[in-house]
């Protein structure tokens, strides 16, 4: 899931502006509020709009974005009309067009959008008031949206099922502004509930339609607005309003998401401080969706059916109301809110279960650092704005919250949470990147970090720790360890060594590639292992990773093949290769299937397993045991991850006699990445885990 946050300098960077003249500036405006009066129109999928509030302009030719359909009426600054052009996608203008002498200028498009331009007679800021009405009808269909598949996103769609605005679809003008503020008046059908960043001022009806006004206390960097058919469930909190904006069909789990969302409220102003909003809702979305606003969050009806949702997920966005929607991210120099949110909310909640939990959380990140990056993808943290596919997600998400689990482990737990609290009371309302988090972290704890931004934010990649030459002498421990990635990293590394007396924990500190130590150990002391828990971002051996669902779907290329591929059971694997996201899909036959070693591969109902699920997986007559449990095919589908078939290095079996389940399951089974099996029933999980590793590089006999 994601915060959805509009990059309006990274935006901006892309504009190419060049004058010829000294005596005539071309400049884009600046926005410093929005106060937006929208009228849908769902028959006709438009909306009309007033908006007023305070812009800054230059003297000479100005100029604004807004929808490539919008069609303005009136343009106004301190109460004078304006006359406005509508601007063509890289056209050069000359100095006649604008009555600017001696201008010629040329602007980057932005996709999807059209520039508008006027001539000004002042400089400075000033009211401004325009309306204008705009078309949006973006396809929903075929939208994706998983953990590990981003897919296609949606800009503006108004229809019979509901009214998503972005910033992306530019339904308000946007020039220069960095943050800004907002208010809306949605004027909707009377049936209707609207739902926009901040707190909901107030409503009423008239003339058989629906008025709802939303305000944003604080700045942001921009609006985002939906409107449906919803049925509501609310409660109230000491000074916070908690409701649920879901379909009529989904209205039964209304109940549990509001009891959670309180919950987590709670969590978040004991941890971090008073929650910023007035109110919080959780709206169901029409098409697959996961963003968190200022004030609420938008789950696709789909992710929001999931059981799993209310326990990861839904406290994920209720999170990103301190970080990210009340403490800024300052994107140029690296967007840090996201780890902080799986630092604070996934990976939180697993610590609450246990320490197996959360170690296996652990492990299952650095899995998927292995399954889904690579040198050709690999990337600073520094340089992660937004999660737009699967490695993007693993290192501004994952590899991020590793780097906070580390510095916890440094420092200790009580200065580390105590820097949150610190780091959220200092810079609410102000943009922070990793820079102001070292601080806290060193000012709370004492101790200095000045590793942790050369190695772990500025530099792309992750250490491979070796053991060598282990002995014991006695109750000395000689060993050797090495860093294959060849890059000096000051770390922080457990040690394990085990015997009759037990358990013995240690740590060393390595900050070479190479370093012999000599430890004492207790009497008795039998083996030594590195990193056991998976407390450091590094890369795992193959050894130490088994088969899983995200492995086989990282590879950019997916084979998939039947035994027969003019059967009905070719169309049904393609059913369930189209779930998944992929396109362009082939179906080969098994027996003479071209396997590469760039691509995994899919298999549906072989007629012999492969190898690698011997002693694993028993199929006899539709009867399957996996792990002692035991599944009829004639009611599961059975998905499993296996090692090498051919030269592909990853593959999947699909096992199933209900085919008509397999494009839903498709779409489902990348939600289940960390897994190496799966069943459903119908559609539904019933079965889920991963296959046992018991061998380690990294682990010693001594």
């Amino acid at each position: 899931m994601k915060i959805y946050t509009r990059l309006m300098l990274a935006a901006f960077s892309l504009l190419l502006i060049t004058s010829c003249s000294k005596k005539a500036p071309v400049e884009p405006v600046e926005f410093y509020s929005h106060n937006m009066f929208i009228k849908l129109d769902v028959e006709n999928q438009s909306a009309t709009f007033s908006d007023k509030g305070l812009i800054e302009v230059n003297k000479g030719f100005n100029y604004f974005y807004i929808n490539e359909t919008a069609n303005i009426s009136k343009f106004q600054i301190k109460t004078k009309d304006y006359d406005i052009y509508y601007l063509s996608d890289s056209t050069y203008f000359d100095a006649d067009t604008f009555k600017i002498d001696s201008l010629n200028i040329a602007i980057e498009p932005i996709p999807k959008t059209t520039l508008i331009g006027f001539n000004c007679d002042t400089t400075g800021k000033f009211a401004y008031f325009m309306t204008y009405d705009a078309t949006f009808d973006d396809d929903v269909e075929d939208v994706r949206f998983s953990n590990e598949n981003v897919g296609r996103e949606v800009d503006g769609t108004i229809s019979e099922k509901g009214a998503y605005l972005s910033p992306s679809s530019y339904f308000y003008p946007q020039g220069k502004e960095d943050t800004i503020n907002f208010k809306v008046l949605a004027n909707i059908p009377l049936s209707w509930q609207s739902v926009a960043d901040g707190n909901r001022k107030k409503e009423y009806d008239e003339n058989g339609r629906r008025n709802q006004t939303w305000e944003n206390p604080l700045v942001n960097d921009g609006l985002m607005f939906m409107a449906a058919p919803y049925v509501v469930l609310d409660t109230t909190i000491d000074y916070y309003r908690v409701a649920c904006y879901f379909f009529a069909e989904d209205s039964s789990l209304m109940r549990d998401y509001l009891t959670a969302s309180v919950d987590y409220i709670d969590m978040y102003n004991d941890m971090i401080g008073p929650y910023p909003y007035n109110s919080f809702i959780v709206a169901e979305n029409f098409f697959p969706t996961g963003y968190g606003m200022p004030g609420w969050t938008l789950l696709g009806q789909q992710v929001i059916r999931l059981p799993f949702i209310k326990s990861t997920s839904l406290g994920h966005e209720v999170l990103h109301n301190w970080w990210g929607n009340s403490m800024f991210v300052d994107y140029e120099r690296g967007n840090w809110c996201e780890a902080a949110a799986v630092y604070g909310a996934d990976y939180h909640y697993k610590l609450q279960q246990s320490d197996d939990a959360a170690k296996a959380y652990r492990k299952d990140i650095l899995k998927q650092y292995v399954s889904y990056v690579n040198d050709g993808n690999d990337f600073p943290l520094r340089e992660f704005t937004s999660r737009t596919s699967a490695d993007t997600r693993t290192i501004g998400y994952n590899k991020g919250m590793m780097v906070y689990h580390m510095i916890e482990e440094e420092i200790g737990s009580e200065p580390f949470w105590q820097a949150w609290k610190n780091i959220y009371k200092e810079y609410v309302k102000q943009r922070v990147s990793w820079e102001e988090w070292i601080d806290h972290f060193e000012r709370a704890s004492g101790e200095m970090l000045p590793h942790v931004i050369p190695q772990w934010i500025d530099r792309a990649g992750a250490p491979q720790i070796a053991v060598s030459q282990a002995k014991r002498t006695g109750t000395v421990v000689s060993f050797t360890l090495s860093d294959l990635s060849k890059d000096e990293y000051t770390l922080q590394v457990p040690v394990r060594f085990t015997g009759g007396y037990g358990v013995y924990d240690t740590t060393v500190n390595f900050d070479k590639t190479e370093f012999t130590y000599q430890l004492g150990v207790p009497e008795g002391t039998l083996a030594m292992e590195i990193d056991p828990d998976y407390n450091l971002f590094r890369k795992l051996y193959d050894d130490e990773v088994e088969p899983i669902v995200a492995a086989v779907l990282g590879y950019e290329n997916h084979l998939y093949a039947v035994n027969d591929n003019k059967s009905m059971e070719a169309d049904y694997l393609a059913k369930f290769a189209s779930g998944v996201g992929d396109e362009d899909i082939n179906i080969m036959n098994i027996v003479s299937a071209k396997t590469d070693s760039t691509s995994s591969i899919i298999f549906l109902n072989p007629s012999d397993l492969p190898d690698f699920f011997n002693e694993k997986v028993d199929e006899v007559d539709g009867i399957v045991n996996i792990n002692g449990e035991v599944f009829d095919l004639n009611e599961h589908t059975v998905v499993l991850s296996g090692s090498e078939f051919g030269d592909c290095k990853k593959s999947m079996v699909i096992l199933s006699k209900n085919l008509e389940s397999l494009e839903r399951i498709g779409q489902l089974v990348p939600h289940y990445g960390k897994y190496s099996y799966l069943v459903f029933k119908g559609a539904r999980n019933v079965a889920k885990g991963q296959w046992e590793i018991t061998e380690s590089p990294l682990r010693v006999v001594l």
